[in-house]
């Protein structure tokens, strides 16, 4: 018989309720911080993309990277790619925004409120029909004012005199850059008031990005190359971590490098996290078989639902804590494909890693096809976009999966399409508002507090259908 035999059903996020608690006037949006710590790297969005072919590239890791979170660039990429990659990230140059969105004065707050969300944009400049600036739109300004959607935009707008504003029209990226310094972003003018381009602070930070890497020969010149080249994170990435090749890395690693952070995973089981945090990763990842395109409990019957595996490490944390003193983040790789399934993770996970998700956007490296499933780089025609999993027959990702060679090889990930959700800011954004509200709701102004605090709730079956969805109604399509 099995040394054990679980009988409790294994859970994913979807599953639980986060319940509300006592919100003081202080806990608003604007004022909550979504920043998390891995390891010695400080990021401004507890987001990860996958480490996967389909997903992440240059233009994914820049992306996410200016927005704050990070990406992984896949192992299966060649040494030379990845640090082209990082190289290109850290050398990104600032740019002005040359024709920014604007909106007339005579605009409505709901006019402008539909664009942030179309595009994404926190600030809208506001200009008369001469294009002279009139003021600045700020959300987080919006936020906090008691107005109502039909009223001018001009009631609660930033006047240019309240404004960090210039008339030196020809300013250039680096006279920009020291007059940034203190704010968050600079108005550009002419000598007549006109709108020219605007700067931002984020344009100027360091982005971060982060490098994968396998148990396998070579991956000492792999961490070499890409640390030299900037990376700010090691990810060990491999389907089943807990075993001595991962270990024996992590240890090789620390004499390597001592300042660079080390993810290693992944793992489903207490005693998988546990076994990797004694051995000295910073940071653990946590998942099996529960992305989108993974088939991995299809073919070996080998996996777990993602928020039991997730609790299973938090417990293996806490021990770690209480026993060294050491805290060891963990991310969560899989099953998180919307807001909701963020919130849950969160109140146990510092980060969640999310290839389906990302794959959606023009950003990712899938290739792009239109109605007819065609290739197009035309981006209105685009409906579609290709997604494959690292397990697949097209990624054959010998390494990650455990395959001494390809005659050894079966699939253990799918490949097929995704639907196209366009650029991957205005979305992102939106959800980071869903979680900032729900951290809201709960009293709680950043991630460490919520992790602390958070009360969710194991719902039935039929809860969920009678909370999780509306009912008893025909939805306006």
């Amino acid at each position: 018989m099995a040394e054990r035999v679980i009988l409790e059903t294994g859970k994913t996020f979807s599953e639980f309720s986060l319940l509300t608690n006592y919100t003081s006037k202080e806990c608003t949006l604007q004022k909550i911080s979504l920043n998390t710590r891995l390891g010695n790297l400080k990021l401004s969005l507890p987001f990860l993309s996958a480490a996967m072919t389909s997903v992440t590239g240059y233009e994914m890791a820049l992306a996410l990277g200016k927005e704050g979170g990070l990406g992984v660039l896949p192992a299966r990429l060649s040494i030379d790619e990845q640090v082209s990659i990082i190289e290109k990230i850290k050398g990104y140059e600032m740019g002005f925004v040359e024709d920014p969105i604007t909106v007339r004065e005579t605009a409505t707050i709901d006019e402008v409120v539909r664009l942030v969300e179309k595009h994404g944009h926190s600030k809208v400049p506001i200009a008369d029909r001469n294009n002279v600036f009139v003021g600045l739109f700020s959300f987080d300004k919006y936020l906090d004012a008691n107005a109502t959607p039909g009223d001018p935009v001009t009631t609660i707008m930033i006047t240019p005199e309240e404004l960090p504003c210039t008339n030196n029209s020809n300013i250039s990226l680096e006279e920009a850059k020291k007059e940034l310094k203190g704010n968050s972003y600079l108005v550009v003018l002419d000598e007549l008031g006109r709108l020219v381009k605007i700067a931002f602070q984020k344009d100027i930070d360091n982005i971060s990005v982060a490098a994968a890497i396998s148990t396998h020969k070579g991956w000492k010149n792999r961490v070499k190359s890409c640390i030299k080249a900037g990376a700010d994170m090691i990810v060990i990435d491999t389907s089943d971590a807990y075993n001595e090749f991962t270990s024996e890395v992590i240890k090789e690693f620390k004499k390597i490098n001592d300042s660079i952070p080390i993810c290693a995973g992944n793992v489903i089981t207490y005693e998988g996290a546990k076994y990797l945090m004694e051995n000295g990763a910073d940071l653990i990842k946590i998942g099996m078989s529960s992305g989108s395109i993974c088939t991995t409990q299809r073919e070996k019957a080998t996996g777990r639902a993602p928020m039991t595996a997730l609790l299973e490490a938090a417990k293996a944390r806490e021990e770690y804590h209480q026993e060294t003193g050491k805290y060891v983040s963990l991310i969560i790789d899989g099953g998180v494909s919307a807001a909701g399934d963020m919130i849950i993770a969160l109140t146990v996970a510092d980060a969640v890693m999310m290839g389906g998700y990302f794959n959606h956007f023009y950003e990712a490296e899938g290739e792009k096809l239109d109605e007819s499933m065609q290739v197009t780089n035309h981006e209105p025609d685009i409906k579609h976009i290709a997604t494959w999993g690292e397990g697949s027959a097209r990624a054959r990702n010998l390494d990650r999966y455990g395959h001494v060679a390809r005659k050894t090889f079966f699939a253990e990930g799918e490949e097929g399409t995704v639907e196209n959700w366009g650029r991957l800011k205005p979305k992102l954004k939106q959800d980071i508002r869903k979680i900032k509200a729900a951290l809201s709701n709960t009293g709680c102004m950043d991630l460490e507090q919520f992790r602390d605090k958070a009360i969710i709730e194991l719902m039935s079956t039929y809860t969920q259908q009678i909370i999780g969805s509306t009912h008893n109604m025909q939805v306006k399509e």
